[in-house]
């Protein structure tokens, strides 16, 4: 009996990861500006940020976790992708509240 090895990084995963760098790029350019106007606050401003992107990583990836690859949103039609998209809108919102309720 063989064993397949799953592949950790592949192009797929890649586009997934890759999908949210204009979130980054908001980041670094706000990130800049409490740099320059108040460098005590760049530390309190990190850590939000961080728990906030943290929070929707989680929330999307318990997303991909939780359902078969047949029902998630990009491969469904009709009316089961709308609703694909709200349950994971919701799973990753509340993951954010969640995020946002840690200290």
């Amino acid at each position: 009996m063989r064993f397949k090895i799953p592949q950790l990084f592949n192009a797929e995963r890649a586009q997934d990861l890759a999908r949210c760098w204009p979130l980054l790029l908001v980041f670094v350019a706000t990130f800049a500006i409490v740099l320059l106007l108040n460098p005590a606050k760049a530390g309190l401003a990190v850590w939000g940020v961080s728990k906030l992107a943290m929070s929707a990583y989680i929330g999307y990836w318990a997303d991909r976790l939780c359902f078969r690859p047949e029902d998630r949103p990009h491969v469904l039609e009709g009316v089961s992708k709308g609703t694909a998209w709200k349950r994971r809108a919701i799973i990753v919102a509340a993951a954010i509240v969640a995020g946002a309720l840690i200290p």
